[in-house]
């Protein structure tokens, strides 16, 4: 066997690190103790060079199964430094250290899991038999349970139909003080009565030429209604041949409904687009996320351009613009916040406390010089009020708003209006399977779209 190696990134998974760790746990007689140590930094080495989160989760359960217990941990302890943020990622190191009995460094782990707000329930979980001996673990998991109980006062506005709608996104409209959503299976926004009923305001349609609707903002100020259509098998009038991989902004009025114009994705073999989130600028302007080339729009002065290509965000769900429009922020499932200064387009950090997990944002708002956080890929669900520096690139308070609402289920888009945040509470997505068929009709629910009050502050503290 040969013990030189060149690893590149695209074979970690296959002739590198396999031959790496081969060499590592070869026979004494086969290979020199020099050579074996040298394979073996080697192996380490490369996996530390991974930048790929799946590729590490496959590594992770490789090592596992072959009984390499350094490599595991490399794998490990790479990817919660690539991934920070990520709870579930430190959780899968602690069942490492469970299952090798090391108690304290499993309860370090655990206890910052647990300062952070994470609410995992541990017990009677067989993977942590080894640690669930003691008063410490006792400690830790009785401070889990705590971190589930309710916090907040968010209410239920609305309960919606039990239809075949899939309701995905939701709005204020400030000028006629009403509810409006948005419904991905019929591409339809409609206003919300008082009695909960739905009644269309905007429809895809032939003139329009609108899918799915996944996201919709409101400008009350000018009069118009901005939405993100995507062609996804969810939307009933799909056509798989014709409409794949198209995406849109189409404007319409806000009073009437009647469609304006369209913003459309260029089309071509091979061009996928998804736009899935829209913020609303200080100007008018709109700008919009595409998920599945990581890129950001604007539309300007009746212009659509591509602003930021951003592969390092690849799970990027949410966006807003600054007070003073100088500053836009965006957030990615996995990584947390970025900033981009909108006269340059740099890219800048936000910086954020040790104690303090930017996990699962799907929503994001700028309210008061801050920025709420609806974290629906937190354990619990919750919604955070992040207080920033005069710059706009340190978060220097955190305040909690909603956290384990009865009514959150799997928590989805939002709006805000003031101080008020509409969320959805209880998205039906995964109800759908990949071709967009509902899996369950009789497991559909009514979308709860639950009020938040931002400016919460609880009565003791009051």
């Amino acid at each position: 066997m040969t013990h030189r190696i060149v690893v590149t990134l695209a074979l970690a998974l296959g002739f590198g690190l396999v031959q790496a760790q081969e060499a590592a746990q070869a026979p004494a007689a086969a290979v020199s103790s020099e050579a074996t140590d040298s394979t073996r930094q080697t192996l380490l080495a490369e996996i530390a060079k991974v930048e790929e989160p799946a590729m590490l989760t496959q590594l992770v359960a490789r090592f596992r199964q072959q009984g390499d217990l350094e490599a595991e941990l490399a794998a490990l302890d790479r990817r919660i430094a690539l991934r920070p943020h990520m709870g579930a990622y430190r959780l899968d190191k602690v069942v490492t250290l469970a299952r090798e009995d090391r108690k304290s460094e499993a309860y370090t782990l655990l206890i910052d899991l647990q300062n952070t707000g994470y609410a995992y329930d541990l017990r009677g979980d067989e993977r942590f038999a080894n640690i669930a001996t003691t008063q410490v673990w006792d400690y830790i998991v009785d401070n889990f349970d705590a971190n589930r109980a309710p916090y907040g006062e968010g209410t239920v506005l609305h309960t919606l139909p039990r239809e075949d709608l899939l309701i995905e996104s939701v709005g204020w409209d400030a000028s006629r003080k009403q509810l409006l959503v948005g419904g991905a299976r019929e591409g339809k926004v409609y206003r919300v009565e008082k009695d909960g009923k739905l009644v269309p305001l905007v429809s895809a349609d032939a003139d329009n030429g609108m899918w799915a609707v996944l996201d919709f903002v409101v400008d009350a100020k000018r009069g118009f209604l901005w939405v993100a259509s995507s062609a996804v098998p969810h939307f009933k009038g799909y056509k798989p041949g014709v409409d794949v991989g198209r995406a849109g902004i189409f404007k319409f009025d806000l009073k009437t409904g009647k469609f304006i114009r369209s913003f459309l994705s260029p089309e071509g073999q091979g061009n996928i687009f998804m736009l899935a989130s829209l913020a609303l600028g200080v100007d008018g302007e709109i700008y919009a996320l595409d998920i599945i080339n990581s890129a950001l729009y604007q539309v300007r002065d009746d212009q659509f351009r591509r602003l930021v290509h951003a592969p390092a965000f690849p799970a990027m769900r949410a966006l807003t613009v600054s007070g003073d429009g100088k500053n836009l922020y965006l957030a990615d499932y996995e990584r947390g916040i970025v900033g981009i200064e909108l006269a340059t387009l740099k890219a800048f950090d936000v910086r954020v406390p040790t104690k303090l997990s930017l996990q699962g944002i799907e929503a994001l708002f700028w309210f008061e010089g801050s920025l709420v956080a609806v974290q629906s890929g937190m354990t619990p669900p919750r919604v955070m009020r992040f207080g920033l520096s005069d710059d706009g690139r340190t978060i220097t308070g955190v305040t909690p708003v909603e956290a384990s609402n009865p009514a959150f289920a799997k928590v989805g888009k939002a709006a805000m209006d003031g101080s008020s945040i509409y969320v959805v509470g209880n998205s039906q997505l995964d109800n759908y399977d990949r071709f967009g068929l509902v899996r369950n009709k009789d497991q559909l629910e009514g979308t709860r779209i639950i009020r938040i009050d931002a400016d919460y502050v609880p009565p003791q503290a009051q």
